[in-house]
């Protein structure tokens, strides 16, 4: 939505920018063109160490023969979708699925990044019927997908099959500790779930959502998803409660798995 940009809670996506868009580090400010904008904080960088920079900053092509000055490599992709995890970065996200189409040979755009997602997704076995992603953020309102999916893409991050899915899994927020859920499952009392709830957090007015993975009273880790809509005016730190409350049943559980659960996994290193 228009107004997501306006009151700072995402940026315009672009190939190009310093500080997820932001007009300052620590501010909610965006930029309406956080790749120009990007081009004028390097100008600005190069003059504050006495490098002249004629005319203003504009967008143009490389003109031919051009001279590379430096280059500079991301930290691996791991750490990047960890970071994307912890901290419910929609920018990033929305960054890495561009390069999740390109990677698979698709345009770079929104169309292209929704469709390789929900391509890898199907290229690992899961099951995608009736996924209907518009974004890689979860920003849009019109994205469709099932509980299942996400717990079961949570439980085959979690096997030793997957290595390199494992980021998936390591990158959750800690319940009580860590990322979005730093303050929930109040970590000073014995709330089932403080420190063993891993989760990613999911919310929208109106919408909200839990999934990750939880090692039960009984020693069964499980993989869930519990989603959240119609939620009413007013109700979102009630509905939170609520998915908090599924997470911390499962943590407090001296249940065992049911014989050929899809979800019950074995506990993640």
């Amino acid at each position: 939505e228009a107004g997501y940009v306006a009151a700072g809670g995402v940026s315009p996506v672009s190939a190009l920018a310093v500080d997820g868009g932001r007009t300052s580090p620590q501010g909610v400010g965006r930029s309406a063109d956080p790749g120009l904008a990007a081009g004028q904080t390097f100008a600005g960088a190069l003059a504050a160490r006495g490098v002249t920079v004629e005319g203003e900053v504009a967008r143009a092509a490389a003109p031919r023969g051009s001279r590379q000055l430096a280059v500079v490599r991301s930290v691996p992709l791991e750490s990047v979708a960890e970071y994307v995890l912890a901290t419910s970065d929609n920018d990033a996200a929305e960054v890495l699925g561009r390069h999740t189409a390109f990677a698979t040979g698709r345009p770079a755009d929104e169309a292209g990044a929704t469709e390789a997602v929900a391509a890898v997704l199907a290229g690992l076995g899961l099951d995608t019927a009736g996924a209907d992603l518009r974004d890689a953020s979860g920003l849009a309102r019109g994205s469709v997908v099932a509980p299942r999916l996400l717990a079961d893409a949570l439980a085959m991050a979690s096997t030793e099959e997957h290595p390199r899915l494992r980021a998936a899994v390591t990158g959750l927020p800690v319940a009580g500790f860590t990322g979005t859920l730093d303050e929930r499952f109040d970590a000073g009392t014995s709330v089932p779930g403080a420190g063993g709830v891993r989760a990613k957090t999911g919310t929208l007015t109106g919408v909200g959502s839990l999934a990750g993975v939880v090692t039960s009273a009984g020693g069964t880790t499980y993989a869930f998803a519990v989603l959240a809509d119609a939620v009413p005016a007013g109700g979102t730190v009630g509905a939170r409660s609520a998915l908090d409350a599924v997470a911390a049943a499962l943590a407090g559980c001296g249940c065992a798995p049911a014989t050929g659960s899809a979800t019950g996994v074995p506990s993640p290193r």
